[in-house]
């Protein structure tokens, strides 16, 4: 079990992340996927005077390629026109089942049954989820959401291998890596030019890009690699399955995206996954120890 200091950081996370969806929605509208990954890991750069470069090269390379990278370009694209912000926030989050597996392959983290079962009622959620949302998504956009969850996913292995470094410089040096390959796709194939599409942003449109920036990298990536660093993956990356119920209620508040009774029937049964994913291995632990026989 985690200590209450780590329980309100993914609190924290859970709340950045959630609301984070609404505002690309926004940021968006405005400027075109790849530009804006490029421009909202750009604008943290002048952080670089700050922290001295936390790791080498290859971790720095791996997690700007995977997590602020990969995930985002995919993710950002479905984002355009192919899914809402709320139906995206929960698709994104088969990052989760991607990374428990993935650990369990690569590193052989082992993976309790009590815990199998909740994540496998919190994927269960998932899919009501996907089948409450109304068609609001293409299979173009769950094929780029998914890409993304599975970049983000892998970008989790690479922080795992990382105990003891500090996360946020780490965030902020990986911040070097979209920049430039994300102009470049840019200039290739989205419509105008970047120049032209950023001195036409709105305040409003600012703000989402500078929000996005520091919510989801600043304050979310450190935190949620700070963790991974201290605790098994199947221990922390449950929590990330509460990010939809956040997203989707601020997508209904922000965008005036409709939240449905199956919707919330769904999040209750993701909740009672997550629930069952991080207690009870210690309920059942508890358990054990009150009907073993006492030491002679």
């Amino acid at each position: 079990m985690m200590p209450p200091r780590d329980m309100a950081l993914l609190a924290l996370v859970i709340l950045a992340w959630g609301t984070n969806f609404s505002a690309m929605k926004i940021a968006l509208d405005e400027v075109p996927p790849f530009l804006f990954v490029g421009l909202r890991f750009a604008i943290l750069l002048p952080l670089l005077a700050l922290f001295p470069r936390p790791a080498g090269w290859p971790a720095i390379i791996a997690v700007g390629a995977l997590i602020n990278m990969g995930q985002f370009a995919f993710l950002f694209g479905a984002l355009a026109t192919d899914a809402s912000a709320g139906l995206a926030s929960l698709i994104i989050q088969s990052q989760v089942p991607m990374t428990i597996v993935l650990a369990w392959a690569v590193y052989g983290e082992r993976v309790t049954l009590v815990q199998g079962l909740g994540i496998a009622l919190a994927a269960l959620g998932l899919a009501g989820f996907g089948l409450a949302s109304g068609g609001n998504i293409t299979v173009l956009g769950l094929g780029l959401i998914l890409c993304g969850a599975l970049s983000w996913a892998c970008g989790n292995l690479v922080l795992r291998r990382l105990p003891g470094v500090k996360m946020l410089p780490l965030f902020v040096w990986a911040s070097l890596v979209p920049p430039l390959p994300m102009l470049a796709l840019s200039l290739a194939v989205e419509p105008g030019t970047p120049w032209g599409t950023i001195t036409g942003v709105s305040a409003a449109g600012w703000a989402a890009v500078i929000y996005v920036a520091i919510a989801s990298t600043v304050v979310g990536y450190s935190i949620w690699g700070t963790l991974l660093s201290r605790h098994r993956a199947a221990l922390v990356t449950p929590f990330a399955l509460m990010i939809p119920m956040v997203g989707m209620g601020s997508a209904a508040l922000v965008l005036g995206e409709r939240i449905t009774l199956p919707e919330a029937l769904a999040g209750l049964v993701v909740l009672s996954g997550l629930v069952l994913a991080v207690l009870g291995p210690r309920l059942v632990a508890r358990r054990a120890s009150r009907r073993a026989p006492p030491a002679p």
